[in-house]
């Protein structure tokens, strides 16, 4: 008897059951955003002592803590602080205040005369090929630079050549974009584009960016093997158009392919890893950043072919940086617990 009104009853509490479900589902969505939102105002509230805090670092009158200014910048700069921020990281500006007129008048005497030295050498061969070299890059990040921005990309990169006497490296342009964007003061940009470019001079040379090609190409393989494996089948690591995609994003930080937001972002950490750690730590920090770039992509390149692999190799969507340098720090520690290097 108790076992057939059980059984009548058994329809009646699972009809019940699905009715519950629906408003459990919903109470736990509710509570899952509520959650998000208590984390993001908390998030907020982080950057906003963060900003407060290193805007009282940058504003002191006599010297300026570097330990604090790259401790506040590891996780991300301020937009408006980011100028200042990146100079004194760089070693443009110095910790001692008392300094900073003499070195800006410095540094505006000795551009002024760059510049007036290479528009009077009449180079035309090198404003060729420079401006050759600056057109491009609008096409390729997506950025509309107007006229103004495109005289100054090609005023900046022929005072750096006539400087060190060089010829144009390929991509150099891309070194420089971060710091137009950050700098509207040419002076400073080409102040910190110079200091960027002799603080990691190995790792733009061809026998540093191949250095670093030979380490890469060893963690991948041991890191994301099937990724590398389906690299290998699609010819994605050899050749010409397979070695170009990497020797790009190694040679130049990442800042040819990812959008300049992301490039913000991610230099921050560099630039404060590098006043903290050094050149070397800091471009070994980079592979890592590559490897952990591969791996949030890993999903979207596994289902394309060899052809557009390639292509969004070269033009990477907008990425969480915060997520990717967590990321790359926990493969260094898988790599050095597993002894692979």
């Amino acid at each position: 008897m108790s076992g057939r009104a059980i059984a009548k009853r058994s329809p009646r509490a699972a009809r019940k059951q699905q009715d519950m479900e629906p408003t459990a589902q919903a109470q736990q969505q509710q509570r899952q955003a509520q959650q998000q939102a208590q984390q993001q105002q908390q998030q907020q509230r982080q950057a906003q002592q963060q900003e407060s805090d290193l805007a009282e670092v940058l504003d002191v009158e006599a010297h300026v803590d570097m330990a604090q200014i790259v401790a506040l910048s590891r996780n991300g700069v301020p937009e408006r602080l980011r100028p200042e921020a990146w100079k004194y990281m760089l070693g443009v500006s110095r910790p001692e205040r008392s300094e900073e007129m003499s070195l800006r008048k410095r540094f505006q005497l000795e551009y002024a005369d760059l510049e007036k030295a290479w528009r009077a050498g009449g180079n035309a061969e090198m404003a060729r090929a420079v401006k050759a070299e600056v057109k491009p890059h609008r096409t390729e990040q997506g950025a509309s630079w107007d006229a103004k921005t495109r005289g100054r990309l090609e005023s900046i990169l022929c005072c750096y050549l006539h400087a060190q006497g060089e010829e144009l490296m390929p991509g150099t342009a891309y070194l420089l974009c971060p710091f137009v964007h950050v700098f509207p003061d040419d002076v400073e940009a080409y102040a910190c584009f110079v200091e960027l470019t002799k603080s990691f001079e190995r790792g733009l040379s061809f026998e540093g960016c191949k250095q670093m090609h030979v380490t890469f190409m060893t963690l991948l393989r041991h890191t994301l093997p099937e990724l590398y494996r389906t690299f290998e089948e699609q010819e994605c690591l050899d050749g010409g158009s397979g070695h170009a995609w990497l020797a790009s994003w190694l040679r130049f930080l990442l800042a040819r392919e990812l959008p300049l937001p992301c490039v913000l972002r991610l230099w921050d950490t560099y630039l404060s890893y590098f006043s903290s750690h050094g050149r070397e730590a800091t471009l070994q920090l980079h592979i890592y950043v590559c490897l952990a770039t591969l791996e949030a992509c890993n999903e979207d390149l596994m289902e394309l072919d060899a052809a557009e692999v390639l292509w969004y190799l070269q033009h990477l969507p907008e990425l969480d940086v915060a997520a990717i340098l967590t990321q790359a720090v926990n493969i260094k520690d898988d790599v050095i617990a597993r002894s692979i290097l």
